[in-house]
């Protein structure tokens, strides 16, 4: 079997050629093999994904940049010291330093675990695995220095409460004392007598103010001392403000340091306006000036 060809030239020439059934195979199989080889590498060029390139071209992971470390590393050289420092501002104020928190592993959670394998050369870590121990020794710094300053917080606040309960305020501004502690001549009958406290000159009507903070105890009238104030300042303390001509503050109220609790008079045995300020540790008188800043 074979075809038969006809073609038309320009110059109105035709040419009859005839081909057998093996040539139109072979034609014919050349262009199906074509076809499949140009389908195959359409469908690979669809179906790949948008943004995959050649391994060699894929973007590698950027390797940690060195100041990072060095930046990590001077922040735990200021947490460190921050520690330091805290650690011996709680030694001053007499605070137990926070104990640095152990890090036992895993494998201490079963008691008599055993463990093995071949020894290994040790593998350098790598900028990732460095920047994970950094942090974690920065946290265990912040963990340490959050409870030490926890402690010294503590601390402060009960040396400023006991500060407060001391009595080291003068108990009127801007006044002198005319009669000190001890042994003096009575000023009314002019007898050698004991002076329990300190003679503050003042004004009538000035204010008194509580040495320290603290729980009235008493606010009344005493026969000697007249318009009183008594203010219990804890660990045996009291102060005593005498001769005033009217009181402020009623017995239980709490008192800061520098509160109005009464004003100058000469109420009681009194020669004339003045304050008559007392400091008792235990019931007992004791010198004022033990414990007033500043005199």
């Amino acid at each position: 079997m074979s075809f038969v060809m006809i073609a038309t030239g320009a110059a109105s020439r035709s040419r009859v050629r005839t081909l057998s059934i093996r040539h139109v195979l072979a034609a014919a199989a050349a262009a199906a093999l074509m076809l499949l080889a140009a389908g195959a590498g359409l469908g690979y060029w669809l179906a790949a994904p948008a943004g995959s390139v050649a391994p060699a071209a894929q973007e590698r992971p950027r390797p940690m940049l060195p100041f990072t470390l060095e930046q990590i590393g001077a922040l735990s050289g200021r947490l460190f010291k921050l520690e330091s420092q805290a650690a011996q501002l709680s030694r001053r104020l007499g605070v137990q330093p926070a104990a640095a928190p152990q890090d036992t592993g895993a494998s201490a959670a079963v008691s008599g675990a055993g463990s093995g394998g071949p020894m290994l050369p040790p593998r350098p870590a790598t900028a990732s695995q460095q920047l994970l121990q950094d942090l974690s020794a920065i946290e265990r710094h912040l963990a340490r220095l959050e409870q030490q300053i926890a402690l010294v917080a503590d601390a402060a606040t009960m040396h400023s409460l006991a500060l407060m309960r001391l009595p080291s305020r003068r108990p009127v501004t801007d006044a002198n004392v005319v009669s000190g502690f001890g042994n003096r001549s009575d000023p009314f009958n002019g007898r050698h007598a004991f002076h329990a406290g300190l003679d503050f000159a003042a004004e009538y009507g000035s204010p008194i103010l509580a040495a320290a903070g603290g729980t009235v105890s008493f606010a009344g009238y005493r026969p000697d001392y007249g318009w009183t104030v008594e203010i219990d300042h804890g660990n045996g303390l009291t102060t005593r403000y005498a001769h005033a001509s009217r009181l402020a503050v009623k017995s239980g109220a709490v008192v800061a340091p520098g509160e109005r609790v009464a004003a100058v008079g000469s109420s009681g045995r009194s020669t004339g306006p003045h304050l008559h300020f007392e400091v008792l540790r235990n019931g007992e008188q004791i010198d004022p000036r033990r414990y007033l800043a500043g005199m």
